[in-house]
């Protein structure tokens, strides 16, 4: 009768439960929790962890046994991936080498498992990619090593809790359902669509507030889920809410839920259809939801139908079939055909070796010619990457002043303009008679789809008539319509002739003399090079609402400001990034810009 061993542990606390198999049935011996808070309030190290689990175990005379560990979302990279159709063993690499590419933090060494989900009616394949860090993994098997156990699997928890919930549930076609599993420190909110994991999070839990405070929070954490399951879900609505437990510790969120988003929360113990042994058969764990994960591992596990998320054991393309069992003949006579070719080889070496001398010297004559033309090309480069950050500021300034709202409710203190390689920036700071003011700023700033950067407002005491003071960043996105013809700046790079072609070469001078005249045509010069395009559509993005105590950028200056009618506009300019002068003057709204003094010119 195999045993096997389920493990999870937090800050707070190590949960374990053991079950064997009896039969075809899962038989649950032991269920308990080790206390792992230590008196000054701090976190235990990982070996200190595995003293007072391999202590707990001793009591109660388990010794080492097949372990499986379960781990919580908050401790690895998620994403849900859309792939295009592949055959089903060649889905592991296609998986891999998407996550590479979207996941911001992982690399080769990464454990990445995954689950393909449902996609409904699209053609392309969905699936759920998890990655964890090697250094993690390391560290939960030293954890392990020192309380005498050896990881066998390493499970995603919120998988485990609905699998063991599907496992028992009895609707045949189950609705799109929500279940809340609450931990010792952590809360999994997990969405399942016709019995699958589509979605899931996680949320940490206040240790210092009390049960009516912590389901207001987790209260706030449902509703959210709710929504984003309804977004990201091609429109499923979550229709059953089930919280892990008997009641006990829910009581509270289970009403709150109830009476204000008017759910009816199914209660689903863990240990309600489990075959329970010895003294967990007459009394349960204070918290038994917080088991639902662990109990799912093992019924996954003396059932053998394996874990959706397996970190140890993840998902990999089909090994080949061994050539040396079945295709001996294959082989013999593959051996053969490769003596042939060696032979045929071995005559053809001398010819082959002359020929490569030819190619040799012909090619080290066209070293030249392809040098040329990939300076031409490296030269179109540049002139491009010039002009999609060549902006034109008098243009800008002049559109600022015509969208902006009048002097006598807005002034500007100073005005930053900087290009560079990644794009530009208008930052304004100023001053305004009323807070909604700011927002007439920002909506002007918004004209033709730019998007700006609010750092709030907040009042200046010191001054009587614009007492609002505000700071706003216009980000300027590089022109996308900038393309010079780079096939007539440089010259085609000939061909080396092949073996049936005349070894007669002529060097195309006068092909290169044209593409050379070509290339200087095609560079811009003058003002003519410098086009203003309006920025592509982008949305909007404020970090945060004004109010009256807003923060501003730091180390911006608050200097006094002079009504519009008063102003003069005035330039000076300052380095900015990759050696741009940036234009730095103070700009008043409803003003037309000035036409007397030209922009200052910019070189790449």
């Amino acid at each position: 009768m195999p045993r096997f061993l389920a493990l999870e542990w937090d800050a707070r606390e190590a949960r374990i439960a053991v079950a064997r198999t009896r039969g075809s049935e899962m038989v649950v011996e032991h269920a308990f929790c080790v206390d792992l808070e230590l008196r000054d309030g701090q976190t235990p190290a990982e070996s200190e962890v595995g003293k007072r689990v391999a202590a707990a175990l001793a009591a109660r005379s388990l010794g080492r046994t097949e372990t499986l560990v379960a781990v919580g979302r908050a401790s690895i990279e998620l994403r849900q991936l859309s792939l295009p159709p592949s055959p089903a063993d060649e889905l592991p690499e296609l998986v891999r080498f998407q996550a590479l590419r979207q996941f911001t933090t992982i690399n080769d060494e990464w454990p990445i498992d995954f689950v393909p989900v449902d996609a409904g009616e699209s053609e392309s394949l969905h699936v759920i990619a998890a990655a964890i860090a090697p250094e993690l993994v390391s560290q939960i098997q030293a954890t392990c090593e020192s309380a005498e156990l050896s990881a066998k699997r390493l499970i995603l928890r919120p998988f485990a809790a609905a699998s063991l919930w599907h496992r028992f549930d009895q609707d045949r076609q189950p609705p799109c359902t929500l279940m809340l599993d609450l931990l010792a420190e952590e809360a999994d909110l997990t969405v399942m669509v016709d019995g699958q994991v589509a979605m899931m999070r996680t949320v940490r839990l206040s240790s210092g507030q009390n049960a009516e405070a912590q389901s207001r929070a987790l209260l706030g954490e449902i509703r959210r889920t709710i929504a984003a399951a309804q977004n990201q879900l091609s429109g499923h609505r979550v229709k059953r809410i089930v919280m892990c437990g008997d009641g006990g510790e829910q009581a509270t969120l289970k009403k709150l839920v109830e009476d204000q988003l008017s759910y009816q929360v199914e209660l689903f113990d863990p240990f309600g259809q489990l075959q329970l042994e010895g003294d967990l058969a007459q009394s349960k764990p204070a918290y038994p939801g917080r088991f639902a994960p662990l109990l799912g591992i093992l019924a996954d596990e003396a059932a053998g139908s394996g874990h959706a998320i397996d970190f140890l054991h993840p998902r990999k393309k089909p090994a080949p079939p061994n050539p040396w069992r079945s295709n001996g003949l294959y082989i013999g006579l593959g051996a053969a055909v490769c003596a042939t070719l060696v032979l045929l080889m071995l005559m053809n070496r001398a010819n082959l070796d002359s020929r490569i001398a030819e190619l040799e010297i012909e090619s080290r004559g066209l070293d030249k010619t392809v040098e040329k033309a990939r300076k031409k090309t490296d030269d179109v480069n540049r002139v491009e990457d010039f002009l999609r950050t060549d902006y034109t500021w008098l243009d800008e300034i002049k559109q600022l002043a015509d969208t902006l709202p009048p002097a006598e409710d807005v002034i500007f203190t100073q005005v930053n303009m900087i290009a560079a390689t990644n794009g530009g920036q208008i930052s304004l700071d100023g001053y305004t008679r009323e807070s909604s003011h700011i927002e007439d700023v920002q909506a002007a700033l918004r004209k033709g789809g730019r998007r700006v950067l609010s750092k709030g407002g907040q009042v200046d005491e010191r001054r009587n008539d614009y007492k609002w003071q505000f700071k706003e960043v216009v980000v300027l996105e590089p022109r996308s319509d900038v393309t010079i013809n780079a096939s007539a700046a440089a010259p085609a790079t000939p061909e080396i002739p092949s073996s049936s072609a005349s070894t007669e070469a002529s060097e195309p001078a006068a092909e290169l003399e044209d593409a050379d005249a070509d290339a200087d045509a095609a560079q811009p010069e003058g003002p003519a090079a410098q086009q203003t395009v309006p920025p592509a559509e982008a949305p909007s993005t404020d970090n945060g609402p004004v109010t009256d105590n807003g923060p501003l950028a730091e180390g911006a200056p608050l200097t006094e400001g002079a009504p519009a009618a008063a102003s003069e506009p005035a330039a000076t300019s300052e380095p900015a990034a990759e050696n741009t002068p940036a234009i730095d003057a103070p700009v008043t709204p409803a003003v037309a810009a000035p036409t007397t003094d030209p922009a200052p010119s910019v070189s790449p």
